[in-house]
């Protein structure tokens, strides 16, 4: 059967509408009717097609890279530009480690797209994909470490920094950047009884963080500052990033937790008073 989500976006090939039942005459008469367009010679659009995937194909290419792998539903930094794979023989666009796969669809598989983000991406962008793949159960362990065959040892490299625990790019993002500055940091810790936080650093530091899609309604809104009272109750403190945060503001986060530590707040205070 076709990509679903390449037909999702209301493109298709010829041979993808042939699968599907489509005769080489009903096609025709498709686009004559103006229910399909010919976007390029065994391309075509339904009226309804996504913008950036028509833009991509008359390019002769595809969705591919970061745009690509959020269409598969990875978790992927917030990109500022569309995403776009060229076939081989022509210039512009993502590349990825390794040969250059047919443009077959208007939008690329998992593997194809990830080569691509591997070459694209800073490696904390890429670390962000890697948690966000295993944690979805998108992609094996195995299966990355294939499609990593082709990069550099640097980039093959973050694979043994994964964490399939991380529930968002924004709390990977955080757990990255701490222990780059040498800042012990736990992940998904259980600190009581049915209660887990996102990042635990030292005993009592807890940082909670809201991707772009958490949290829209009010009983969630309403559930985490329940749950922010209880954990300051009960002595820790609760420090709750948004992804804006995190993207725009970052060096005065830094600064605050640098601070928090240094004082040795991130610690109860009877074993900061052993010391």
């Amino acid at each position: 059967m076709p990509d679903p989500i390449a037909l999702s976006l209301g493109i298709a090939t010829t041979l993808q509408l042939s699968v599907l039942g489509w005769s080489k005459w009903r096609i025709e008469r498709a686009v004559r009717d103006g229910v399909l367009a010919r976007v390029r010679p065994g391309w075509f659009a339904h009226a309804s097609a996504s913008a950036d995937a028509l833009e991509a194909v008359r390019a002769g290419g595809c969705v591919s890279c970061f745009s690509a792998l959020r269409l598969r539903g990875a978790w992927v930094p917030e990109v500022q530009r569309h995403h776009v794979r060229r076939a081989a023989h022509r210039q512009g666009g993502c590349r990825a480690f390794g040969a250059q796969p047919p443009v077959l669809s208007a939008v690329d598989d998992l593997e194809s797209a990830f080569r691509c983000a591997l070459r694209c991406g800073s490696a904390e962008d890429v670390l962000v994909v890697l948690d966000s793949l295993l944690h979805r159960r998108l992609a094996s362990v195995d299966e990355l470490r294939s499609w990593m065959l082709s990069a550099p040892l640097r980039l093959r490299r973050l694979l043994e920094l994964a964490d399939w625990r991380a529930e968002s790019g924004t709390e990977t993002m955080v757990r990255v950047r701490l222990r780059s500055l040498q800042i012990g940091v736990r992940i998904q810790v259980r600190v009581v009884s049915g209660v887990r936080v996102d990042l635990l650093v030292g005993e009592r530091l807890v940082i909670e963080c809201d991707s772009r899609e958490h949290h829209a309604g009010r009983a969630s809104y309403e559930a985490d500052r329940a749950r922010d009272r209880w954990l300051l109750a009960h002595g820790f403190l609760v420090l709750r990033l948004s992804y804006r945060q995190v993207h725009d503001d970052w060096p005065e986060i830094e600064r605050d937790i640098l601070a928090i530590v240094r004082r040795g707040d991130h610690r109860f205070a009877r074993r900061r008073n052993r010391r």
